[in-house]
């Protein structure tokens, strides 16, 4: 049996679920758990970069205004991942997906390749988070300890938001 995937409500319920998750997993200081820059990475690859930036400023907004207290820190973290993500689906996935407009899945391109493609995303995204974060008056090895820890929990949310978000039409 086949099912169809509703691709923006499943986006939209993934958008409430990490505001829900900003608001409520608050798992201490070195911990900062975010499917934003997963979230950003799985658009489809035939959309133009200026939409797939005001969908990234979007998500960032509404998770800053109704989750956490510094108004911005999302979007500010979200864009550069927005901006970054068909040089990272270039270079991780192949320039194939974005001249076919076809999409990726852990199954079609492989755990392996899909993972770089995440992890790199979410770096990207959880350096400038957490250097906006801190802004100077936190120690480097906290920085450092923040990011590393952030990015291996990220790494493991975001492996389950692809297989959420992607669909493996291959057969």
């Amino acid at each position: 049996m086949r099912t169809t995937q509703n691709f923006p409500l499943t986006f939209a319920l993934l958008l409430i679920c990490q505001i829900v998750l900003s608001n409520y997993s608050c798992l201490g200081p070195y911990i900062h758990l975010t499917m934003l820059p997963t979230m950003i990475l799985c658009l489809p690859t035939g959309m133009n970069p200026i939409i797939c930036m005001l969908i990234a400023f979007a998500c960032g907004f509404s998770t800053d205004l109704f989750s956490e207290g510094l108004l911005g820190i999302n979007v500010a973290a979200l864009l550069p991942v927005a901006f970054c993500r068909r040089g990272l689906i270039r270079i991780f996935l192949g320039e194939d997906l974005i001249s076919r407009k076809d999409g990726f899945s852990i199954r079609k391109n492989g755990l392996g390749k899909v993972s770089f493609a995440q992890v790199t995303a979410s770096a990207i995204f959880i350096a400038t988070y957490v250097l906006l974060d801190g802004a100077g008056t936190r120690p480097f090895w906290f920085c450092i300890t923040k990011f590393f820890a952030s990015l291996l929990c990220c790494w493991m949310l975001g492996i389950l938001v692809i297989n959420i978000l992607t669909v493996d039409d291959r057969r």
